[in-house]
């Protein structure tokens, strides 16, 4: 039997972590739900297997930008795929975050169906 794919969501707020989580695992997915920014990066640091990561900007302490800063410095985490989870809906935000790596860039409020979907897509 195959096993379930690993997603790290990275959000400060604990509605929109409890929401996505939920929804990831009615898909099937083992989730890992951090509020914590630096928490995530201990995390993905330890002996983990993460195929993918949900990563909010506007974070307290550590914001979206230098978390993918962090994860594009080592060389165990570069290859993950990081999808933008944000309020913020400006061009800047976006193309910087792309230009840093993710590889996809979601508005809030999500639309789940494409979100979904868009996951799929780079997890198979």
């Amino acid at each position: 039997m195959e096993q379930p794919s690993n997603i790290l969501v990275v959000d400060d707020s604990g509605t929109n972590l409890f929401l996505l989580q939920r929804l990831l695992e009615d898909e099937g997915y083992d989730v890992i739900a951090l509020e914590n920014p630096r928490e995530a990066l201990d995390y993905l640091a330890g002996p983990s297997r993460i195929d993918l990561i949900l990563l909010d900007i506007m974070m307290p302490g550590i914001d979206g930008f230098k978390f993918l800063e962090e994860i594009n410095a080592s060389t165990d985490l570069k290859g993950i795929p990081v999808i933008m989870v944000t309020a913020r809906n400006d061009r800047d935000s976006q193309k910087k975050a792309l230009d840093m790596g993710a590889v996809d860039y979601m508005t809030k409020p999500l639309d789940l169906n494409q979100l979904k979907e868009v996951i799929r897509r780079y997890l198979t």
